[in-house]
């Protein structure tokens, strides 16, 4: 055979078999740095310090004593029973009973890792541990912007990890199951194989003469799989020299590591769908990071109590290094191509040069996923007409808003008005600009099935609106004519909320009757609505914005504040009637901090709408300082549950033009309203009709009091739709957000006022006429806080009350 006959050895594969760059010593460095960071980083951030986590922080020490507990049940049960021998035998002379319960020690805690099991058993119990990661991924991207927000150029700057992270389905990142019983019986499944491996590899350790290779042999398999030949090889040699009781200890401390750095990174996987392989190259590029941080926690977990403790900030600490080790995640229907881009770390070398102090510098902007295109020849040719239109300007976007800062951070926002409060954007007369909102509450209320976010908003942390704008050519004295062209939610966030708030934060209509807290959400399907939480509903809304308006001249502002601190004053109710000018929680958009002070002593709430507010505004101030927000995908007639309508985040499109010396020339006091040409349709044709007066719930005669008459009129409502299985709560939201019909019928027979409700029957899937057979169906109930399945009813309300909701004066029964 001839030289160039023989095999030849590939030096390029055999240096890759022994590459450790993936498991070198400064990437396990950089990950235990990370665990300090991370933890310091995570427990900076306030939603962690809250009643909920206090209480559930109480019930994971709990959980540690009990796991404790469940770990010396088996020791317990061994000394008793060697107590129990020690009658017949004396053991007084032998050690084996000590070897005996200590070894059952050292393989409960080291071989099998119960306390580890116990611990990631709780996922599976409790969603506190998602909730964990996802609430720090947006504390991580909040002081990220907070940090980087005076850079130079911040179109460099990392894309947000959670907005986008949050829209992913959430599922078993395993198996992609969304089964809770499914996902734990696999859970156990593999605790249990994995156990009975170690015990068997154990055991066997134990034999004569091979028994001494059997843990290097095991180790070297294991670690040449999981992180390459060069590695294994290193173990295998240092295994045979070391004890086996330490050698066990090595091992399983870095397993264990391993399987918590999976727990812990459950939440992102569970959303970003990987496969088998893609996830183990994912996890071996970032191995020797990946085992520092784990290894960290890891010796802190085991902390007597406080491990469960840990555990928790573990979780949240995560969030901070998947910011670190991924690319921010694009929206789910931009996602093709993005985890086969993740599977190998390219920022590698890049981040594990960095000095600790800058982290955070490393904001390097990845291409567009659906780039990465795992079948090119599939991909669509651009023709040259739609070459031709590509690039061309849209309707411009003059305000953005971000979920994932507070709304008192954003400086095209602002909670006040006031004649000083700098301009956010300038918009051309004639111009058709796009204006992105917030909901009313600034964010606060979240989609899901408890009403404690409208329990506990901050009502003087509400009611931002975008802007105020500048109208290029606008002086005192002209008409702003807005046309709304559009008003949609945003395409990623399709829903609303509609809420009953609690009497003693905020209140209602009816909040004398219905004091508790109750809350349902809507999810959108182009024009029609439903929930989840009022069921065999559906109907179309009619979106529009619930405020917008121009600044106020400091004259009329003055004007403003004097009537309302009039109304203040008379009050006789047991309830705020208007807001007086507060520095609480003001906003005023960019202004410094002396601005903002002087704001906060003048400004007015943006709560109300007032008399000067509507669409043909009078402009008071140069630039006309034009606001908006607001945004109701549905407002029934009343909005009777204070937060009424089904409120909504999105983007309105809007058309500005002015009318030169309109005021004076339309004579205008307050704006007027054309309707569009669309009309408001909203709502089926056949409604059935509720009458009230004024004569109240415990026959009390009032004097023509509007307000009274409507409030019986609901009342009359609210008895009716009670016998098809509805609660009072599902009812009192439903007729504040539905496209119900309220009038005044009559206020010229005295004593008595009357208004009308009217209802539309077609909204509902099922008859509701009189004549239809009366049946109670199952309707579920709305979401109410924590602990209660079902909101407060006060059949006493108002008995012995010395005034009407309205003000008037009544007797005292």
């Amino acid at each position: 055979m001839s030289a160039d006959q023989r095999p030849h050895l590939d030096k390029d594969k055999l240096k890759k078999r022994f590459d450790v760059s993936h498991f070198d010593i400064n990437a396990i460095i950089r990950g235990i740095q990370l665990t300090l960071v991370g933890a310091h980083r995570a427990l900076q951030n306030p939603e962690i310090f809250t009643s909920q986590h206090y209480r559930q922080a109480a019930t994971a020490v709990a959980a540690g004593i009990a796991i404790r507990l469940l770990i010396a049940i088996p020791i317990w049960g061994i000394k008793v029973l060697l107590w129990f021998l020690s009658f017949f035998l004396s053991l007084d002379r032998v050690s084996w009973d000590n070897t005996l319960v200590n070894g059952l020690g050292f393989i409960e805690e080291h071989v099998l890792q119960a306390p580890l099991f116990f611990m990631s058993l709780m996922r599976y119990v409790t969603p506190t541990l998602d909730d964990l990661f996802m609430s720090s991924l947006r504390w991580v991207d909040q002081t990220y912007v907070i940090k980087h927000k005076n850079d130079p150029d911040p179109s460099q700057l990392r894309a947000m990890y959670y907005p986008q992270l949050r829209l992913y389905r959430s599922t078993d990142g395993r198996t992609h199951s969304s089964s809770t019983a499914e996902s734990v019986t696999l859970f156990l499944y593999r605790f249990a194989r994995k156990g009975a491996l170690s015990l068997t590899i154990f055991g066997a350790s134990y034999l004569p003469y091979v028994g001494r290779l059997v843990l290097p042999a095991a180790s070297f398999w294991t670690f040449n799989r999981a992180v390459g030949l060069g590695p294994a090889s290193v173990i295998f040699g240092t295994g045979v020299l070391l004890p086996r009781r330490y050698l066990v200890i090595f091992l399983q401390s870095y397993f264990a590591s391993r399987s918590l750095m999976r727990e812990l990174l459950e939440p992102y996987f569970a959303r970003i769908k990987f496969t088998g392989e893609e996830k183990r190259k994912w996890f071996r590029s970032r191995e020797g990071l990946l085992f520092g941080f784990g290894i960290g926690f890891y010796v802190l977990l085991r902390v007597p109590l406080l491990g469960v403790l840990i555990y928790g900030i573990a979780e949240a600490s995560t969030a901070y290094l998947i910011t670190k080790v991924s690319d921010p995640p694009p929206p789910p229907s931009e996602s093709q191509g993005f985890v086969q881009s993740q599977t190998e770390w390219k920022n590698k070398q890049k981040f594990l040069s960095l000095p600790l102090g800058k982290l955070d510098s490393l904001h390097d902007k990845p291409p567009p996923y659906s780039e990465v295109d795992p079948n090119p020849a599939a991909a669509p040719q651009i023709s040259q007409r739609d070459n031709n239109t590509m690039g061309k300007t849209g309707i411009r976007t003059v305000c953005k808003v971000d979920f994932d800062t507070p709304a008192a951070q954003q400086p095209c926002l602002h909670n006040r008005w006031h004649p000083d409060i700098p301009f956010a954007a300038t918009i051309r007369d004639g111009e058709t600009v796009k204006i992105e909102c917030l909901d009313w509450t600034g964010g606060q209320i979240m989609n899901n099935d408890s009403a404690d976010d409208v329990r506990n908003v901050d009502l003087t942390q509400v009611h931002y609106l975008s802007g105020p704008f500048e109208v290029e050519g606008a002086v005192p004295g002209d008409l702003l004519l807005v046309e709304i062209m559009d008003v949609q939610p945003f395409q990623d966030r399709p829903w609303g909320f509609t809420g009953v708030f609690d009497r003693r934060n905020g209140g209602g209509f009816l909040d004398e009757i219905y004091p508790s807290a109750a809350k349902a959400i809507w999810d959108f399907e182009g024009i029609y609505c439903t929930s989840r939480h009022i069921p065999h509903v559906k109907f179309a809304g009619l979106i529009h914005p619930g405020i917008l308006g121009c600044a106020p001249s400091a004259e009329l502002l003055e004007k403003w504040n004097t009537r309302e601190a009039e109304l203040i004053a008379a009050n006789k109710l047991d309830r705020e009637v208007a807001h007086p000018p507060q520095h609480l929680s003001v906003h005023a958009g960019s202004a410094d901090k002396n601005l903002t002070e002087k704001v906060g002593r003048e400004g007015a709430r943006t709560i109300p709408g007032r008399p000067e507010h509507g669409v043909y505004l009078p402009v008071h101030v140069p630039g006309a300082k034009f606001s908006v927000g607001d945004l109701h995908f549905s407002q029934g007639d009343g909005e009777i549950s204070f937060c009424g309508a089904i409120e909504m985040a999105g983007v309105i499109t809007v058309n500005l033009k002015l009318i030169r010396n309109g005021v004076a020339d339309l004579r205008l006091k307050s704006p007027i309203y054309i309707p569009g040409p669309v009309e408001p349709q909203f709502g089926p044709g056949r409604y059935i009709y509720f009458e009230g007066f004024s004569v109240d719930e415990r026959g009390r005669q009032h004097y023509m009091d509007v307000t009274v008459a409507y409030r019986q009129t609901t009342l009359r409502c609210i008895e009716y739709l009670r016998r098809f299985g509805y609660s009072d709560y599902q009812i009192y939201l439903l007729l504040s957000c539905a496209p119900v019909q309220g009038h005044i019928a009559g206020i010229v027979d005295i004593p008595n006022a009357c208004t009308t409700l009217g209802l539309p029957m077609d909204i509902f899937d099922f008859d509701i006429s009189p004549t239809a057979p009366v049946g109670r169906l199952d309707m579920g109930r709305c979401a109410f806080e924590t602990g209660r399945a079902a909101g407060e009813v006060r059949a006493d309300a108002g008995r012995n009350g010395q005034v009407s909701f309205g003000g008037g004066l009544t007797y005292k029964k």
